[in-house]
This record gives structure tokens, C-alpha cells and sequence, in this order.
């Protein structure tokens, strides 16, 4: 237990009023005391600002020291639920339904002994993304199973989270016979240094000792490369690619040249937007560098009035972007007229136009334009057409049930877009990586808009593989998941237009068999 000290109050607003009136006098020569009094006010006031703001920051000095031992408690909690969820819980590589080769070689080395779902519990109960939660559980175990010297200085408040990961990520891989002379050489050391001038001293460290954990370590980063999207502001999004530093520049060069020869006269662009430009050219336009040819596939969702010039926004893929931003793709695909070029009928036609497209042939398009049907005050899609089913007049709601176990197309996108994203807790991975789970399993359940739902890989195979959770449909479209704890989470589809999950339902009249299992 921590006791909480008794710290001195002080008005800053009097403070700060104290010394504007000390200035002005001093400047002004108008006090009758003289200089030497004014000084010595003026010496009087800073003295009790020093004091005061000493006081703060010994009090933020113990709030840190407070916040390891928990961080500290954290980690033991951690490893011990870990031990709790052996992988042998897990199904054995032989049997059907195991995680793939690729899968279990991706993971950690600290995660080998531990169940491929206890990452998953861990993100709901702490409300953590996956790869978050992944972080903080290796972490835990490195510094419990791997450096205890570590774990008691952050216990103790000698360092912080931060420099407790620096160690964890450098010096928990280490041999067994060099970790802990490696471990003391740098606490020993560590004095004041922040989290990065102990990165420094570390990687010197690990240079001197073992070379192979270097080595090690520039496999595992060569395994982990990838690219990822993060959405900005604006419309914008970042698009990183992480990839051996050889590569890397190879790449950047490669663009630099290409933006060179990309230059005309009078282009107003800057070198950076004409790489840009180039990656974007190269990687979309199909068939012209020696490959297959590809078409990328977006979903964008937008409403009539967004298309005509509302500042409603859209999304692009499940992110929310502007509707200038909308607007600007919808051109350049060629699906409404350029603003400097208006069609002859304006928007409003060319938006006709589009909508009542009877074929794709010739355009950039992958199938006809879906109008979607959105309850105006829950914001739940309640269906997908287009203008030929408009015409012919057929009843609007959700696409019929589909014969056997693989949803028609337009059952596949209603639900696609309806979900939006896994329907895992906290997950967002975006639908068109997604399965389409049934909720009660096919033959028994229907293949249907009303016991489909859209799980990525891994959480599908979570929903019908994991020890102790269970996954039930509730109304309005509700899944409930039920961790190996008894924690309770439902999801909802998020509202369409909007990124916030639909509306709970009001309670209904409480029905006796809904907490029965469905029938396996």
C-alpha cells in the first residue's frame, strides 16, 4: 500500500498574478521600498513556485513508482493465467481444424506453450485490440519467466514499463548462460537513462555477447514483413510496408526515378506526391509490368446526397473518409462526371445514370450499384437493391435463405455490408477478408441472413474450436460471445452511416429456451 502524501496548495492564478505585479513594479521603480525590498519579493515568490512545483513532481516521482509495482503485478497476473491455458487446450497439428503451419510459426516464442486463444480472452477482458494485448502478454512472460532482476526494479519503482520492454525485447531472448550477466551489467548501469539511451546501451551489450540472438533476431523481422493501412484524417490513410532496409531503399529509389522521368513542364508537383503517384500507377494499373493482370476492389458507401455535393461523409472499406473525398474517387473511376467537366444533365444524371447501369462491361465496376435501405432512425440496413429490382418491382427486405451451405451473391454482399467488420469483440478487420460463420451450424441452421455473420479466420475458428466459449445470435442482429470467465459481451452491426454499433433492443419478455446450446 501506498500512502497518499500531503502536498502544499498553492493558487496559481494568485501565483502568476504575485509576479506580473512584482514585474510591473520593478519596471515602473514606482515602489517605495526601493529595489532591494522588490528583489527580495520577487526572490520570496519564485522560491515558493520552486517549492510547490518540487512538491509535484516527487508526487508524480511516487505515482510512477506506484505504477510499476501494478504494472509489475500485472505481469506476474498475466504469466499465471497463461500457465492456466496450456496448449495442449488446443487442437493437435494432425487433426483437422488445427492452425495452419504458417499461423503457429508466426507466433511468439514466449506463446509456444500457451493457448492460441488466450490472447483473445486477455483483448476482451481488457478491452485491447489483438496485437496489443499479444504485446503485453509476452512481455509479462518475458520479464517473469526470463528476467526477474527486470521485474523486481519495476516493482520497485527504479524504472518504468517502457524500460521494461526495452530489456524484454533485447535481452529475454539471449542464451540462458549470458541473460543474466546481461541483465546485471545493465541495471547496474542504468542510473537515469531513458527507455532509449538504455536501447543503445543494450544493443551494445547483445553485439558483445551473442551474435546469434542478432542473427535470430534479423530472421524473425525478415518472417515479419508485411504491409499495413492506418486510416488518417482528411480522407488520408498511411500505407507502410515493413521490409529489409535493402529492399526498402531499392524501392524508394526505384520511385525517385520513376517520379524523375514522371516530371512535365508546368507539373506543380513536388517529388514526394509524384512518388506517390507513381506506387499508386504501378501497383493498379493491370497488365503492363510483365504480371497478371489485377483489380483492386473497394467498397465505397455513400449516400444520393454525398454523390450530388453534400458534406455528408462516406465510407471507402469500412473507413470514414469525406465526401469531397468520395466525390474524387467516384470521378476518377469514371462512375460521375469530373467537377471541371460537368455531364450535360449535371450530377444528378450522371448519378441517374450510374444507378441504372444495366451492365458492367466497360466500366469499374464489379457488379451493379447496390441502394441500400436503412431504417432512418436505428440506422440498421434493412436491404440491398439496385435500380432493375426497383423497376420490377420486388418487395424490399433481406435476400432469401440459399439452398445448401454457400450464400448467393446477393446474400454474401447484404450480409458483408451489413457486418461491415468481424464480429469478434473489438476486432476490425474489414469483410472482404472475413468467412461467412453460420451461428448455428450448417445443416442444422439456415443459411441465411438471420445466422450469418462475418468472422475473420481466426475468430471463426474461435467461435467453434475454443474451450469454454460460447457464441449465441440475440435480437436486432446481436451476437453474444461468453469468454471461459463468464464475461458477456454482445455486438451489434455498426449503424449504416455511422461507426458506433446499433442501438440495443428494448428487453423483451424473457424466453426460457434461449440459453439453451444450439444443436451441434
Amino acid at each position: 500500500m501506498f500512502e497518499q502524501p500531503t502536498i502544499a496548495v498553492i493558487d496559481a492564478d494568485w501565483l502568476r498574478g504575485a509576479l506580473d505585479e512584482l514585474r510591473d513594479r520593478w519596471r515602473a521603480d514606482a515602489a517605495p521600498e526601493g529595489p532591494a525590498r522588490i528583489l527580495a519579493d520577487r526572490s520570496a515568490a519564485l522560491s515558493a513556485a520552486f517549492e510547490v512545483g518540487a512538491l509535484y513532481l516527487r508526487e508524480v516521482q511516487r505515482a510512477q513508482a506506484a505504477i510499476g509495482a501494478q504494472e509489475a503485478r500485472r505481469a506476474r497476473a498475466l504469466t499465471a493465467f497463461c500457465r492456466s491455458r496450456p496448449a495442449a487446450l488446443d487442437r493437435p497439428d494432425a487433426e483437422i481444424g488445427a492452425a495452419a503451419a504458417a499461423t503457429r510459426a508466426a507466433r511468439p516464442s514466449a506463446l509456444a506453450a500457451v493457448s492460441e486463444w488466450a490472447i483473445d480472452e486477455v483483448a476482451v477482458a481488457l478491452s485491447m485490440t489483438e496485437p496489443g494485448a499479444t504485446r503485453v502478454v509476452v512481455q509479462s512472460l518475458q520479464l517473469v519467466e526470463r528476467l526477474p532482476g527486470t521485474l523486481a526494479a519495476l516493482e520497485r519503482g527504479r524504472l518504468t514499463w517502457e524500460h521494461a520492454r526495452v530489456m524484454a525485447e533485447l535481452v529475454a531472448p539471449l542464451d540462458d548462460s549470458v541473460r543474466d550477466p546481461a541483465e546485471r551489467r545493465l541495471l547496474d548501469r542504468l542510473g537515469t537513462k531513458t527507455p532509449t539511451q538504455l536501447r543503445a546501451a543494450a544493443h551494445r551489450v547483445v553485439a558483445r555477447l551473442d551474435a546469434e540472438v542478432i542473427a535470430q533476431r534479423v530472421r524473425d523481422a525478415i518472417r515479419d514483413r508485411r504491409i499495413s493501412v492506418y486510416a488518417g484524417p482528411d480522407g488520408m490513410a498511411t500505407l507502410t510496408a515493413t521490409l529489409p532496409t535493402p529492399v526498402a531503399r531499392a524501392v524508394e529509389d526505384a520511385l525517385r526515378q520513376y517520379a524523375g522521368a514522371a516530371a512535365t513542364p508546368g507539373d506543380e508537383r513536388t517529388r514526394a506526391q509524384r512518388m506517390v503517384d507513381c506506387l499508386v500507377d504501378l501497383v493498379l494499373r493491370p497488365g503492363e509490368h510483365g504480371l497478371a493482370p489485377v483489380q483492386a476492389q473497394l467498397t465505397v458507401v455513400a449516400t444520393v446526397g454525398t454523390l450530388l455535393g453534400s458534406d455528408e461523409p462516406g465510407e471507402v472499406d469500412g473507413d470514414l473518409v469525406p465526401a469531397e473525398s468520395v466525390r474524387r474517387l467516384a470521378e476518377s473511376l469514371g462512375l460521375l462526371p469530373c467537377a471541371e467537366h460537368p455531364a450535360g444533365d449535371g450530377p444528378a444524371g450522371a448519378l441517374a445514370e450510374l444507378l441504372s447501369t444495366r451492365t458492367v462491361a466497360g466500366t469499374a465496376l464489379a457488379h451493379r450499384p447496390q441502394i441500400a435501405v436503412a431504417d432512418e432512425l436505428t440506422g440498421q440496413l434493412l436491404a440491398l437493391t439496385d435500380a432493375s429490382g426497383l423497376r420490377a418491382g420486388r418487395a424490399l427486405g433481406p435476400p432469401p435463405a440459399t439452398e445448401g451451405y454457400s450464400p448467393a451473391a446477393a446474400l454474401d454482399r447484404f450480409v458483408r455490408l451489413r457486418d461491415r467488420r468481424c464480429r469478434f469483440p473489438g476486432c476490425r478487420k474489414p469483410p472482404s477478408t472475413c468467412d461467412l460463420d453460420h451461428t448455428v451450424p450448417s445443416p442444422h441452421g439456415p443459411t441465411a441472413h438471420d445466422n450469418l455473420c462475418c468472422l475473420c479466420r481466426h475468430h471463426h475458428r474461435l467461435s467453434h474450436q475454443a474451450p469454454g466459449w460460447r457464441l449465441r445470435r440475440v435480437p436486432d442482429d446481436g451476437l453474444e460471445w461468453t469468454t471461459p470467465t463468464g464475461q458477456v459481451l454482445v455486438t451489434r452491426p455498426p449503424r449504416v452511416g455511422a461507426d458506433d454499433d446499433l442501438p440495443v433492443p428494448a428487453p423483451t419478455e424473457h424466453d426460457p429456451t434461449e440459453h439453451d446450446p444450439p444443436p451441434f
